[in-house]
C-alpha cells in the first residue's frame, strides 16, 4: 500500500481498502485462502465474492487524454450516454474475461463486481446514472402525465458509440455475465468518506469543522427529481455508515443471485420487464461534496 500510494496504483488499492471498510462494517469476515476474486465474504447468510474494479483515465505515451464532460450541453449528453458506457464497459469487461465463475473454489457461490469510476476527477459523483443505463441496456425516462403523476419508462439501447469505439449496451447480456451477480458502486466511496468518519472517530485535529451537502433520494413516487441537504458532520447527532450510499445493480439473468439481506444498508435495484425496482433506505444520498475548515481560534465557533 505505501508503495503503491505513492505511485500508480493509488485509485485500486483506496478502492480496496473501501470495499473492505464495507463488509467489514457489516460484520463479515473474509478467506483470504485465494488471491481471486478479491474478497470472499463469509457471513450469517452465507458467503460471496467480491472483486473490485476501477475505472482509469485514458492515458498514452504519459499522457492523460481524458478532458472531462464538454461544455456543450448536447455533446454532455453524448459524453453520458455513450462515453462513459464505454469507459464502464472496457473495465467491467476485462474482469468478465477473467472468468472467476471457472475456479474450483467458487463453488456456486454468488459473483460480485464492485466498481469505481475515477477516470477524471469527482466522476463518480456524477456518472452512476450512465452505469445503470449500461447495465440493462435500457434508457429510463421519467416524464409528467396530464394528470401530474410521474411516469417512468423505457427505452432499449443497442449499442454505445464513441468515436471509433463502438460496444454493445447491455452489460448483463454479454456472455457469461449471467455468472455475474450484481455489480455495485458507490459514489460516496471517496476519501472525503474516509474523512468524515474518521472525524466522527476522534481522528486528526479537533480544529477540523466539516460540512456535508449534496442531494438525496426523495420517498415521494411522485417525485421526479433528488432534494438537497447540508449537514454539519461535527454535530453530535450526525452519523455515517460505510455502506450509505450504495447501489447494488442486480443482474436478472444471474445463475447465482445475490439475496438483497446480504448487504443491507445500500440501495438494491432490479429489471424486470422493462421497469426497473429499487429498494432504498431512508436516506440515500447522490453525489455530494464535503467542505473542510480549519478553525484558527480553538475557542470560535467557525
Amino acid at each position: 500500500f505505501i508503495e503503491q500510494f505513492q505511485t500508480t496504483g493509488f485509485d485500486s488499492r483506496f478502492w480496496e481498502l473501501y470495499v473492505f471498510a464495507t463488509f467489514n462494517e457489516l460484520g463479515y469476515t473474509f478467506d483470504r485462502t485465494h488471491a481471486a476474486p478479491d474478497f470472499l465474504c463469509q457471513g450469517i447468510l452465507g458467503e460471496f465474492f467480491v472483486e473490485a474494479v476501477t475505472v482509469n483515465p485514458t492515458v498514452e505515451k504519459g499522457i492523460n487524454l481524458e478532458t472531462g464532460p464538454p461544455e456543450n450541453e448536447l455533446e454532455r449528453r453524448e459524453y453520458k450516454a455513450h462515453y462513459l458506457p464505454i469507459k464502464f464497459g472496457s473495465a467491467l469487461y476485462s474482469k468478465l474475461q477473467k472468468r472467476y465463475w471457472d475456479l474450483p473454489h467458487i463453488s456456486g457461490k454468488p459473483i460480485v463486481f464492485a466498481v469505481q469510476d475515477f477516470h477524471f476527477p469527482a466522476s463518480m459523483t456524477w456518472s452512476e446514472p450512465s452505469l445503470s443505463d449500461y447495465l440493462y441496456g435500457l434508457k429510463f425516462v421519467a416524464l409528467y402525465n396530464e394528470s401530474g403523476h410521474l411516469n417512468v419508462t423505457s427505452q432499449p439501447i443497442r449499442e454505445h458509440r464513441w468515436g471509433n469505439k463502438v460496444i454493445p449496451s447491455g452489460f448483463f447480456s454479454l456472455p457469461g455475465a449471467e455468472h455475474v451477480s450484481a455489480v455495485i458502486t458507490n459514489p460516496q466511496g471517496t476519501i472525503s468518506k474516509f474523512n468524515r468518519i474518521g472525524c466522527k472517530a476522534g481522528f486528526g485535529s479537533k480544529r477540523v469543522r466539516m460540512f456535508r451537502f449534496g442531494t438525496r433520494y426523495v420517498h415521494d413516487e411522485n417525485a421526479a427529481r433528488p432534494a438537497p441537504f447540508k449537514v454539519d458532520v461535527n454535530d453530535a447527532c450526525y452519523s455515517e455508515t460505510w455502506v450509505e450510499g450504495m447501489s447494488v445493480f442486480h443482474n436478472p439473468a444471474a445463475v447465482v443471485p445475490l439475496p438483497v439481506e446480504m448487504i443491507p444498508g445500500a440501495a438494491h435495484h432490479s429489471v424486470e420487464n422493462g421497469t426497473m425496482n429499487s429498494l432504498l433506505p431512508m436516506f440515500h444520498p447522490y453525489g455530494t461534496r464535503t467542505m473542510i475548515l480549519v478553525v484558527h481560534d480553538d475557542n470560535a465557533r467557525t
